[in-house]
């Protein structure tokens, strides 16, 4: 237990650094870059995740799933996994960089930066075999090794990112050069520590086997690049590149309420497994899901409140209309959170092929919703169709869960943290006081400690937690 937490806090480190670098980069990135530039690298790093599926197919996913096998010949596996990541992205950034006139001028519409593309085009594989040698070494449970090369590699890149664009000042390319030089770091260092596996060893029928587990999760890994980056390719292609850099900020700020979405999915997954045979597992859920909702709902409404000084400390002027964006954007991780305990009943009942169902069905509907709106609504369709997605997803994969188990979340509290939520979005646009909002928002921090203070057994919470 205790290796486990320790190996936890180690992993999550490392991404919640690299999270808290892309905020943290904002003020010189904003201020250096103009609007349309900033969207024109949004635009290209959010063309970059999906150019990324194709060029490993999940391969990383199939070595990690048969690498602890019983008299596995891990050369023969690791070697097999690294010719292949290597041959598809080999491809890949062939057949983009022979096409790369349609992907720049008629997909993306950035005509003029066509050299950042490409130079994007060679982080393809050095992403690729970064991110499979990094979780090789996971697998050896060498979390502090791990560690080490993954604020190694960020800082060579953070680094490298500020001396092209501080110092040689050659623009948007910069960034691609910056992150090139980061990724091709820490290949080296991470193989360094699997050398002992790495031969011109492949297996062809391995492979294979490889690709039937890796496969089927492309869907879902398409689904949640749709969710998380279509978006500002359609903002950049039908509304303007400005807006696309204004919704990047956005998306770069409320990322930080995804780490509580990592965090509570690192912990989730084993409290599911280790209690769901208990008699008290549904009313601890129940209780545990109503906790969570009260304490989304408090983070909510300090960032909803204070979002336009967070953009303006972030960034400047500007960007100030990405402020509305964020507090649309943490309404929608609202939900994403939430689904961490509707998809228990398909995880128990080992039917996950639901959770999938769930996540395209959401994705397809926001694909579709940001195609039809965004072009006559403009940016703002973008959350919104998140958000709509979101709730979807969430609404059929508690379905499922309630009729596999029985297990039904309290729909009133969600309703009643969905209408607070509008309430607070509503008021924060009517209202243009800060003074006022930094008020209140001291107001309803003080009520709802004194509410937790009063309601709550705040020493046998800690009790449980620590047990």
């Amino acid at each position: 237990m205790i290796k486990f937490f320790k190996q936890f806090v180690i992993y999550s480190l490392g991404t919640t650094l690299a999270k808290l670098s892309s905020v943290f980069l904002l003020p010189v990135f904003t201020n250096v870059f103009t609007r349309e530039e900033y969207g024109v690298i949004a635009t290209i790093i959010a063309c970059k995740g999906i150019i990324d599926l194709f060029s490993n197919l999940n391969i990383h996913a199939g070595i990690a799933r048969d690498y602890y096998t019983p008299d596995i010949n891990k050369t023969r596996l690791v070697s097999t996994g690294f010719i292949s990541i290597l041959s598809f992205s080999v491809l890949t950034i062939v057949f983009f960089y022979i096409s790369r006139n349609f992907w720049v001028s008629s997909v993306l519409s950035i005509g003029n930066y066509e050299k950042a593309f490409i130079i994007m085009l060679l982080t393809i594989p050095a992403d690729s075999l970064y991110y499979y040698f990094a979780i090789l070494v996971r697998l050896k449970q060498k979390s502090i090794l791990f560690l080490v090369g993954s604020i190694i590699q960020l800082t060579v890149q953070i680094a490298a990112k500020l001396f092209f664009i501080l110092y040689v000042k050659i623009g948007v390319i910069g960034i691609f050069y910056g992150l090139l030089l980061g990724q091709l770091v820490g290949i080296v260092y991470f193989i360094v520590l699997n050398r002992e596996h790495i031969a011109f060893s492949f297996d062809k029928k391995l492979l294979q086997k490889v690709l039937l587990f890796s496969l089927p999760a492309l869907p879902a890994i398409l689904a949640s690049w749709i969710n998380s980056s279509l978006g500002q390719l359609f903002i950049g292609k039908f509304s303007s590149l400005e807006d696309a850099g204004v919704y990047n900020v956005a998306l770069q700020i409320s990322s930080v309420f995804l780490l509580i979405y990592t965090a509570f999915g690192n912990v989730w997954t084993p409290y599911i497994f280790s209690n769901f045979e208990k008699p008290t597992f549904k009313h601890e859920v129940n209780r545990l899901f109503n906790y969570v909702v009260i304490i989304l709902l408090v983070v909510f409404v300090n960032v909803a409140l204070l979002s336009k000084q967070v953009v303006l400390l972030l960034s400047n002027s500007n960007y100030i209309k990405a402020s509305d964006y964020i507090i649309l954007l943490c309404m929608a991780y609202f939900f994403s959170i939430l689904v961490w305990f509707a998809n228990i009943g398909p995880n128990i009942i080992r039917k996950t092929k639901y959770i999938s169902y769930a996540s395209i069905t959401g994705s397809i509907i926001n694909f579709a919703l940001m195609l039809i709106f965004i072009p006559k609504f403009g940016v703002i369709m973008a959350p919104v169709s998140l958000i709509i997605s979101h709730i979807i997803g969430y609404a059929i994969s508690s379905y499922f869960t309630y009729k596999q188990t029985a297990l039904l979340f309290s729909v009133k509290n969600v309703v009643f943290a969905v209408i607070g939520m509008m309430l607070c979005y509503l008021f924060r646009i009517i209202n243009n006081n800060e003074i006022i909002n930094i008020i209140l928002l001291v107001i309803f921090n003080i009520a709802i400690l004194t509410y937790i203070i009063r309601k709550m057994d705040l020493k046998m919470m800690i009790r449980k937690i620590i047990n």
